[in-house]
């Protein structure tokens, strides 16, 4: 494969791209064209290259097209800032796929993004989802998921949505990355509930 794509940042003004993270991204048809099974590499690539990745989206690497790549495992390391790391999933790749809240509950908690250059905040989402999307046969799946992999796979539907985490938090709540980081190790350290801002 050639070399991969940067990312598409969108606090990046030399990123001359940057809309297609604001725009919904096109559905893919079926059977996939030669175009989007090239897509689906280059995600899958970037995102097995990638340290500390839950998740990329099409639109990350300057592709409108409905396709995300993630996973979530069991990691006790992770456990310890996720502490709603309850379900988890193999690497998966989903094409146009959706979801929508079970019942009213949410969870809020912090999020940063490859498409957000050094920033990161607290986001509400539904601590449970129903989902749906298309494998690479076009064969529909479809199932629920609970807390962090539900998290997980909010935030990346959003990307192909044209909603970044950003858009969701509270106005004035961005925070340097590296400050939540050094919080959030010293919280652990002592024993003490993780930080949301």
């Amino acid at each position: 494969m050639s070399e991969l794509p940067d990312y598409v940042v969108i606090n990046k003004p030399e990123c001359w791209n940057r809309n297609v993270l604001t725009a919904p991204a096109q559905p893919v048809l079926f059977p996939l064209s030669e175009a989007d099974q090239h897509i689906i590499e280059v995600l899958i690539t970037k995102f097995r290259n990638e340290k500390n990745c839950a998740g990329l989206a099409a639109p990350q690497l300057g592709f409108n097209k409905r396709i995300i790549v993630f996973e979530v495992q069991d990691d006790p390391h992770l456990k310890k800032w996720r502490p709603d790391l309850t379900d988890t999933m193999p690497m998966a790749l989903w094409i146009n796929p959706g979801y929508r809240g079970i019942g009213d509950e949410r969870i809020s908690d912090f999020e940063g993004c490859f498409s957000v250059n050094d920033l990161g905040g607290t986001v509400s989402r539904f601590k449970k989802i129903s989902w749906q999307a298309y494998d690479r046969e076009g064969h529909m799946i479809q199932g629920t998921a609970e807390g962090f992999l539900a998290r997980v796979i909010q935030h990346e539907v959003d990307h192909i949505n044209g909603t970044l985490f950003i858009d969701l938090v509270p106005e004035g709540k961005l925070l340097p990355i590296e400050i939540y980081r050094k919080k959030r190790a010293e919280a652990i350290k002592n024993g003490r509930e993780i930080p949301q801002d």
